[in-house]
């Protein structure tokens, strides 16, 4: 019983240190310059990259029936994990990212999964469905 209060005092103090995060600031920041502005792909940098052309990201969730592929996206954005279906390595690893500029530590690392799942949270709130 004790356990499940730590963990439910766990999850409770890594969601309010989520909601902390601006994602659509934290987009902007790291994000748009090769997803574009509203997530179109069309970033400013993106004619310099040598990768394919970005997909929309608006358009995750009618890519995936009609549901926010929430974990996929997170262990895209976070890149710790190696995926072959993201394609070329080419964007960088937030997750490696912003522990160095948050640290190693517990607290250091919840704060960088908060900032990974605000952006998540961002872009499933960006989602159109035709």
């Amino acid at each position: 019983m004790r356990r499940c209060t730590l963990v439910g005092l766990l999850f409770c103090a890594v969601t309010a240190l989520a909601d902390s995060y601006d994602g659509a600031e934290l987009y902007a920041m790291n994000c748009s310059n090769c997803h574009g502005i509203y997530g179109e792909g069309d970033g400013v940098v993106m004619p310099d990259l040598s990768t394919a052309r970005l997909l929309d990201l608006r358009y995750l969730s009618e890519r995936n029936n009609g549901v926010f592929p929430t974990r996929f996206v997170t262990d895209i954005v976070d890149g710790r994990e190696t995926r072959a279906a993201h394609g070329p390595n080419a964007m960088p690893v937030w997750g490696a990212e912003f522990t160095r500029s948050e640290g190693l530590g517990e607290d250091a690392q919840a704060r960088v999964s908060a900032k990974i799942d605000a952006i998540v949270t961002y872009l499933e709130s960006i989602q159109i469905l035709e």
